[in-house]
């Protein structure tokens, strides 16, 4: 008897996270034509509805609605991104606090992406726009420079044996180095409407993201979600401690290693064509963590979902609540800060 009680519980269990995940796929799939629709060109909803199934808008109109389109798809995307690798790097280090944001590997892709942009390789921050004039080397330099960090975190983990809260304090403080190089670099070699077109970037925007920069964002979603749902049972043996992990089969450095390579890449993909995107991939995970729980086979995709829920949120916001486009970058911050607050003390 006490066995078909536990199969009950765990089909229970099973039905209850999808249901959730369907729940919030829907949300996000409602929140695409509100999201079209807003701005200051305005198109009502029910205009929108009608131009999806009967068509029948004006040129300008389109135009517009494509523009709109592709924003959308790309806070989706980079908002997927973010949601899974904060996921992905609080399990392989154990770490609630742990993102791509807080242990500096974001600040790290940004000074790459700057360099790249600066010294003419891969963009030009000419007098009035940001242009990338190759989308393929800028991603270079960013996963390049977030390398860097990452093998920085791991040698505080392994070499300096650093606790879970002075990890996180040295990889703040590793940020603040890569912003002070940043800042060195704007105030000797820019002028001023330069460096305001790099503050700017650096205020995290999806707006800017053309449909070559948004197919690499799809790969890169598409690479690093499969590798994460493939490697879900490892993820949740990870979370279990080191010695726990190799008797299961699996070697802990590596597969360490292997997951914060992984996880450098969405996000240095990310940072280098939407900017510095602050709190998502922080919160996100917490938030799916509270909905879903810890199997990493339903917190890996539902990370992805609330990610590219609150991104899309933020933009509606950023753009809804004034006739100038707020970056999403500071709109989510706003959204994500007492968020980030409210969970912590909620714990």
């Amino acid at each position: 008897m006490a066995k078909v009680v536990d199969i009950n519980t765990i089909e229970k269990i099973f039905r209850l996270r999808i249901f959730f995940l369907a729940v919030l796929s829907i949300v996000l799939i409602i929140l695409i034509p509100i999201s079209i629709s807003i701005g200051v060109y305005k198109i009502g909803f029910i205009d929108l509805i009608k131009y999806i199934f009967l068509g029948g808008l004006d040129l300008e109109a389109k135009s517009i609605l494509f523009l709109r389109f592709r924003r959308v798809l790309s806070s989706i995307v980079v908002g997927a991104i973010l949601g899974c690798g904060g996921a992905a790097i609080q399990s392989i280090l154990r770490n609630p606090m742990a993102s791509p944001f807080t242990l500096g590997i974001s600040w790290a892709a940004a000074l790459g992406v700057a360099i790249a942009l600066l010294t003419g390789i891969g963009g030009v921050a000419s007098q009035w726009f940001l242009s990338f004039l190759n989308p393929y080397i800028i991603p270079l330099f960013a996963f390049s420079f977030a390398l860097i960090q990452v093998a920085i975190v791991l040698l505080l983990v392994y070499r300096a044996g650093m606790s879970e809260k002075a990890l996180i304090l040295a990889s703040i403080a590793m940020s603040f180095f890569y912003q002070a190089i940043l800042y060195f670099i704007q105030y000797f070699f820019l002028n001023e409407l330069q460096v305001a077109l790099i503050v700017f970037w650096t205020f995290g925007d999806i707006g800017r993201v053309g449909w070559v920069e948004l197919y690499i964002l799809l790969s890169t979603l598409s690479i690093v979600s499969i590798y994460y749902i493939l490697k879900s049972y490892d993820f949740d043996l990870m979370l279990l401690g080191d010695d726990s992990a190799a008797s299961s089969g699996i070697n802990p450095k590596r597969f360490r290693l292997e997951a914060a390579i992984v996880t450098a890449f969405g996000a240095s993909i990310s940072t280098a064509f939407a900017g510095v995107i602050a709190f998502l991939c922080l919160v996100a995970p917490h938030i799916a963590r509270l909905i879903i729980g810890s199997s990493h086979r339903y917190l890996i995709p539902t990370s992805m979902i609330i990610g590219s829920i609150l991104l899309v949120v933020a933009d509606i916001i950023g753009r809804g609540i004034t006739y100038v486009t707020i970056p999403v970058g500071i709109t989510i911050s706003f959204i994500g800060s007492p968020l980030l607050l409210y969970l912590l003390l909620r714990r």
